[in-house]
């Protein structure tokens, strides 16, 4: 079931990007925050930041878009169908703003095997550092995601 419980300590093969100023003005609009800091320029150096930084939630688009759900599923061996999502944290160190190149590390944290009512499943832990290209650590994140057992051969060979 799941992902083998040797993994745990396992660090993914880093991702390097960078932060676009359109994801940080399409996020703010799609989470209703109005905040002009996040889509104007002047508005986020009058409130004292050097460019409209990333805003607090922004983290899950770096894991959708910057890590990529399916690599991550594919190097660890688990399906993206039937996984769902337990909970996540960011703790940030340092603004992030437009132009910023980030790298991702990733690392499976913990594996933890549950019975719950519909059956057995897996609770997973993985930790990133996003580290700029000054070397700079600038935000640590944690997610938490589910493996069901219920998922059977085929549905996982589906994925």
């Amino acid at each position: 079931m799941g992902i083998k419980p040797e993994l745990v300590g396992h660090t993914l093969a880093p991702t390097t990007f960078e932060i676009e100023r359109g994801k940080i003005r399409e996020f703010a609009a799609a989470t209703g925050d109005s905040n002009p800091i996040y889509t104007d320029r002047e508005a986020a150096q009058a409130a004292g930041y050097e460019d409209t930084p990333v805003p607090p939630t922004f983290g899950t688009v770096m894991g959708f878009w910057a890590l990529g759900k399916e690599k991550q599923a594919e190097e660890l061996g688990f399906p993206m169908a039937g996984v769902l999502h337990g909970e996540e944290e960011y703790i940030y160190l340092a603004p992030i703003y437009p132009g910023d190149k980030l790298t991702g590390n990733q690392k499976v944290v913990s594996i933890v095997e549950k019975e719950g009512k519909s059956g057995s499943m897996q609770i997973i832990t993985l930790e990133t550092v996003f580290t700029n290209h000054h070397g700079q650590e600038v935000l640590k994140s944690s997610q938490t995601i589910v493996i069901p057992e219920s998922m059977d051969e085929t549905e996982r060979s589906d994925a």
